[in-house]
């Protein structure tokens, strides 16, 4: 209620408003102060002109003075305008502009009946200032009530359900999930409709079983499972693979290749998915009638193994089990194992024991295992070969062996004895394979260490951030598409392609591949050569690099993207208008000219998209009967500088390959960076962090656009806030999309598994989960007939901790019917 003197005491009052006052003050002055200061960056003036009137109120409500009440209701009609004219309806930015000076107004129109005119009187009587007060409560209400409903970034303008274009759509796959992507071509669609948009508000946990490795010292789970007939087949952190009851949830089997802990995955355990061949269903050779690959290698193969589960460990083996019993292939390889170490170039001084590990799902197709590899970034130069090889699936025999030094020109495999070039870019995802063209389809990252392109191979810039094309049997290169001419921030394309065939005008269909990459761009390809179907322009970027940095003119993008376009002074954000400012000047003391604006010694330079994403390793998904492109985007800017060794290590940085300093041995400069964050810890620009978006392949329209994620589990400077705000946060993993009008995900910063209307975007359904997720939910029909969907949930991404961590596997399902 509004103040007056039949309640708290003169005395107090004075106290009370005194305090008000001076507090107000003091903050305006900081205000003004850094308003100052941002506005001789070149930068906005309102924070200098706020910070005026927030003092000049201040000093009133201390003086109790009549003017107070005006100068803070002009402050707050300043702010509205000013918010409105440069972020326009945008909820999320309006909040840190508005909501400090309404609090103001509220606080003073209380306190108006204390505050006197020149005549002495009061400047407002009690009825008066209680309903100014009123209002004021009434917009920060409404102001708080918004933070817990989402803001879509774009709302659906039809949200009827889309035409079906291919109403057959995942029926070849039955009812499994055969492969990481649910079939080669990545798609992540199932056919089933059991659970659809009307019922999925009824899901329950069907069952929950526990690995017993939990995700903790470096260890993330990031596996989608697969499931062939009645069993799921998943892989741990560690490398072990587990066999369970496709119904119930039990465990079968469980396998242990005794993987090796280097320095290098030390703190980097990872297996995101495992594949899986029947011998026996191999496809023939339409000349000879014989199994694809070694025809009498795959007659040989024992009964044991004629159905084999595929998979690597973080120590650089590769491996197949008998998939009903578990049992080593002992016949593959040798003893059951194919080394991926040989032909690579030691380890070398400077980087860490065991640089090349596997951590991705290898593809399994018509006889043949693809794989790649990952290594160590940033550390030093001298990294081994970034190769990619494919090997007989019943023996392990090598069959080819791609790498970028080599290129289109050769892809056999080397002598023994002999090694691939170092530092060529690498393939560390998963591949996709077109069965009718024979050609599979990987990504590759680029030359280490990340951050310096002044030691880069002619190859290696021919070949970085690239989609590669190469035949299947011989691993011999039909084509590639670069996404970027030279990288210099990490942005290795690393999702897996996804390949769908879009329908044209004329009632033929084109066949395209969708490369996510983390700069946000969509990169949509003809799979036959590898030209653009949605156009890619080149445009110049910034060049002004250290000595010897030598950056590239011009860079390629793509007429579709998500969360790619430049950042703003206006963009910057913080929780309020004061982490804001903070903001605004940092944005402006750092070097930013778009995306590419190259690191420097001087100062910092802005990265965004950050390398992190766009789009990681996660990927999409697409809806095959309706042509919709569904994916999940991560919006994290971070900021770089070079930094010479001897200064890091005076000033206590630690070296690592993920972390905020790298060494970059042999190259002239080590690298600092970090996230670009407020002293609150939150992010230094607008939301959304993360969002689901829609987009309609037929025309590259965005059909919605809507935040993933809420706060309640993101610590913030060591504290949870325990409240579902969906901001809209960072995510990893990737989305699974149903005939039943759903798309399911669960690889958001808080515990949540989620299902959202294909058409609309809205949440329908969401489920508590024990811990984080970071993998891609899949889904099957049980031999019981019911519809299951699956998640694997270790723990939210790289939280730094052991802290929150798990082993979950949980299906969900909907009700038994009595």
């Amino acid at each position: 209620m509004a103040v007056s003197n039949n309640g708290i005491g003169g005395k107090e009052l004075k106290i009370v408003t005194l305090a008000l006052g001076s507090i107000a003050a003091l903050l305006g002055l900081g205000l003004f102060a850094g308003g100052v200061w941002l506005a001789s960056l070149g930068g906005a003036w309102f924070y200098l002109f706020a910070g005026l009137l927030l003092t000049i109120a201040g000093v009133g409500l201390a003086r109790r003075a009549g003017y107070a009440l005006w100068v803070a209701l002009i402050l707050l009609g300043y702010s509205v305008i000013w918010a409105l004219s440069e972020v326009g309806t945008d909820f999320w930015q309006l909040v840190p502009r508005l909501i400090v000076f309404i609090v103001v107004a509220l606080v003073f129109s209380l306190f108006a009946p204390q505050l006197r005119g020149k005549s002495g009187q009061p400047v407002l009587g009690v009825k008066v200032s209680l309903a100014l007060a009123a209002v004021c409560f009434i917009a920060l209400a409404g102001l708080v009530a918004g933070m817990f409903r989402p803001h879509p970034t774009v709302v659906a303008k039809n949200t009827a359900p889309a035409a079906q274009i291919n109403p057959s759509a995942g029926d070849a796959d039955g009812n499994d999930w055969p492969a990481y992507g649910r079939n080669g071509l990545g798609e992540r669609y199932v056919q089933f409709d059991q659970i659809n948009k009307d019922n999925v508000d009824q899901l329950e946990v069907a069952w929950t079983y526990r690995t017993g490795d939990l995700a903790v010292d470096g260890a993330e789970y990031q596996v989608t499972p697969l499931k062939i007939d009645d069993t799921l087949y998943l892989c741990t952190p560690l490398s072990k693979v587990i066999a369970l009851d496709a119904v119930s949830g039990e465990e079968k089997w469980r396998f242990d290749p005794q993987a090796k802990i280097t320095e290098s995955t030390e703190g980097w355990k990872r297996c995101r998915g495992v594949g899986y061949t029947d011998l026996d269903a191999l496809s023939l050779d339409a000349a000879t009638d014989e199994p694809v690959g070694d025809a009498g290698m795959v007659a040989a193969a024992p009964a044991m193994c004629r159905k084999r589960v595929v998979s690597t460990t973080i120590d650089g083996r590769l491996f197949t089990l008998d998939a009903e019993t578990g049992k080593l292939c002992e016949d593959f390889g040798d003893q059951g194992f194919v080394d991926l170490t040989e032909g690579l170039t030691p380890d070398v001084e400077g980087g860490d024991e065991g640089s090349y590990n596997v951590t991705s799902a290898p593809l399994v197709a018509d006889g043949v295992v693809m794989v790649g590899g990952r290594l160590n970034d940033n550390l030093t130069v001298g990294e081994p070969s970034g190769v990619v090889r494919g090997y007989n699936v019943a023996t392990g025999e090598l069959l080819w062996a791609w790498d970028a030094s080599r290129g289109a020109s050769d892809s056999t495999p080397l002598p023994p004895g002999e090694t691939y070039a170092p530092e060529t870019p690498n393939f560390w995802g998963t591949a996709s394979y077109d069965p009718e063209l024979g050609l599979a389809y990987f990504p590759t990252g680029n030359q280490t260490p990340d951050f310096w392109t002044g030691n880069r191979h002619s190859y290696s810039d021919e070949y970085n951030d690239s989609i590669v094309a190469v035949d299947l049997k011989t691993g011999q290169e039909r084509w590639h598409f670069r996404t970027a001419n030279r990288d210099p921030f990490d942005y290795d394309v690393s999702a897996q392609p996804i390949l769908y065939d879009l329908p044209k005008a004329d009632g033929t269909t084109t066949p395209i591949l969708i490369a996510l990459t983390k700069r946000g761009q969509i990169f949509v390809l003809d799979r036959r050569d590898g030209t653009p179907v949605v156009p890619v322009e080149q445009r110049p970027v910034a060049t002004d690099a250290v000595e010897g940095m030598n950056p590239a003119p011009t860079q390629p993008y793509s007429a579709l993207s998500v969360g790619a376009d430049p950042l703003r002074e206006s963009d910057m954000w913080g929780a309020t208008i004061f982490d804001q400012l903070y903001c605004r000047i940092q944005f402006k003391q750092m070097r930013w000219e778009g995306e590419f604006t190259p690191l420097s010694d001087k100062q910092r330079t802005l990265i965004f998209p950050g390398y992190y994403g766009g789009f990681n390793w996660g990927g999409g998904a697409v809806d095959a009967a309706t042509g919709t492109l569904l994916v999940n985007d991560i919006r994290m800017a971070q900021w770089g500088r070079f930094i010479k060794r001897e200064e890091a290590e005076r000033i206590g940085l630690q070296p690592s390959t993920e972390g905020e300093y790298s060494k970059q041995l042999g190259t002239p400069w080590g690298v600092e960076r970090s996230m670009f964050v407020s002293p609150l810890g939150v992010p230094c620009f607008k939301p959304p962090f993360g969002t689901m978006t829609a987009i309609d392949l037929a025309s590259g329209e965005t059909k919605w656009q809507v935040p993933v994620g809420s706060i309640q589990d993101a610590p913030v400077l060591g504290i949870t806030p325990g409240v579902h705000i969906p901001l809209g946060m960072p995510t990893m993993g990737g989305p699974l999309v149903s005939k039943g009008g759903l798309t399911f995900f669960h690889g958001s910063l808080d515990y949540y598994v989620r299902a959202f209307d294909n058409d609309s975007g809205e949440e329908l359904w969401r489920s508590r989960l024990p811990v984080g997720g970071q993998g891609a939910p899949m889904s099957y029909i049980g031999e019981d007939g019911r519809q299951y969907v699956v998640v694997v949930a270790g723990g939210a991404t790289r939280t730094g901790t052991n802290d929150n961590r798990g082993d979950y596997v949980i299906a969900y399902a909907l009700p038994r019917q009595q």
